[in-house]
């Protein structure tokens, strides 16, 4: 089963730029919105000419690429980034349906992708990031296309990792417990708080497992 890792922040939160220290050799992106990586070099380790980087913003267009990528033994971590999106883009192509079977659709499509994660490699490390929303309470979650999806499916249940993406000018530091939703297994890190580094986090799940 492979280890799936949802990150959730604002945007300019520091989720894209924590890939910038991964081995581009053993790293597939999934880009659900066409843009520039943030980080010195990034259209040159990631790219269509080395098959590294795949963009989409369809669900089931990323249900078929994780197909591919369980095939691709090289590659040790896959990033899905800007997740929301799919959700977003996939009502609007469904804006014309009438009643609520739109959103129930899009729900069970989001759930069969992160199931599908869990049937993969033992050996690969799958991270989602997505933008965050907070309720009435303050209580921060996934951000979705409304109530009724946040109805159907918690995100954050779906995963055992949940870390956050908090934040801002120079200061990109992730919070990895103490903070709701924010989870992570008894003593895979020594602080509350890390680095914003995929390569670090990588790290701690090899010699936790």
């Amino acid at each position: 089963m492979a280890q799936k890792v949802l990150i959730l922040g604002n945007s300019g939160s520091g989720k894209s730029t924590s890939i910038k220290n991964l081995n581009e050799k053993e790293t597939f992106i999934i880009q659900c919105v066409k843009k520039r990586l943030p980080f010195k070099d990034s259209t040159k380790k990631y790219s269509s000419e080395n098959k590294n980087i795949y963009q989409t913003n369809n669900l089931t267009n990323v249900l078929e690429a994780l197909e591919k990528i369980e095939k691709m033994k090289n590659i040790k971590t896959l990033i899905i980034d800007d997740f929301n999106y799919l959700m977003t883009y996939g009502y609007k192509a469904r804006s014309r349906e009438v009643g609520y079977g739109k959103f129930e659709t899009l729900a069970f499509l989001v759930v069969d992708i992160l199931d599908k994660i869990d049937t993969l490699r033992d050996d690969l490390n799958v991270y989602i990031t997505a933008h965050t929303q907070k309720d009435n309470d303050g209580k921060i979650s996934t951000k979705t296309i409304g109530k009724f999806l946040d109805d159907k499916v918690v995100i954050e249940g779906l995963f055992e990792m949940v870390i956050l993406a908090l934040g801002s000018d120079n200061n990109y530091n992730f919070t990895v417990n103490g903070l709701d939703p924010a989870k992570t297994p008894i003593g895979m890190f020594e602080t509350d708080e890390i680095d914003n580094d995929l390569a670090l986090i990588n790290e701690a799940i090899k010699k936790y497992y």
